[in-house]
């Protein structure tokens, strides 16, 4: 069985993958928490304190909830402006043997055995080959051959696919 479908990065896809990647891990968690702190704290001590401490916490509270995200997407759009691997679709091959991915007339293919985990956040599947090195697929990418993926998902990675199920 093989899968070939062609992706077309923007970055609309690449900020939603540089944001979960980010905030799904325990330093995202501790940094939402923080927000939400000092958003309890800034409310509580409202009109107790001067302005100027006030004003402290309101960007302390937004620091991660606002303006992360918004360099992200900054740093995110710039990338796919700059990047010209980004320029044109990448076309990806999924087979027993792991995954190819082609531009133009430049190929690489990754072993099974090379591939950290799949997982699937919303609308993309992610195959991470490190921790920071991942190929992104978004499902409408993918399209019909969803279900013929996560098979192939299953036998190349067994206990690293957290792709369960349809779409």
């Amino acid at each position: 069985m093989t899968v070939t479908f062609d992706v077309s990065m923007n970055a609309k896809e690449l900020f939603k993958f540089s944001m979960n990647n980010t905030y799904r891990k325990v330093t995202g968690i501790l940094w939402i928490l923080f927000s939400i702190g000092a958003a309890f704290i800034t409310v509580y001590t409202w009109g107790d304190v001067d302005i100027s401490r006030s004003i402290l916490m309101i960007v302390l509270a937004s620091l991660f909830t606002v303006v992360n995200p918004l360099l992200t997407w900054m740093r995110v759009k710039l990338q796919v402006k700059t990047n010209k691997s980004f320029a044109k679709p990448l076309s990806y091959t999924v087979d027993e043997n792991g995954i190819t991915v082609s531009q133009d007339e430049l190929s690489d293919s990754i072993k099974w055995d090379e591939i950290w985990k799949a997982v699937k956040y919303g609308k993309q599947i992610v195959v991470y080959i490190t921790t920071v090195r991942a190929f992104i697929f978004p499902v409408n990418c993918v399209g019909e051959q969803y279900d013929a993926l996560v098979t192939l998902l299953d036998k190349g990675l067994a206990n690293r696919n957290h792709i369960k199920g349809k779409k």
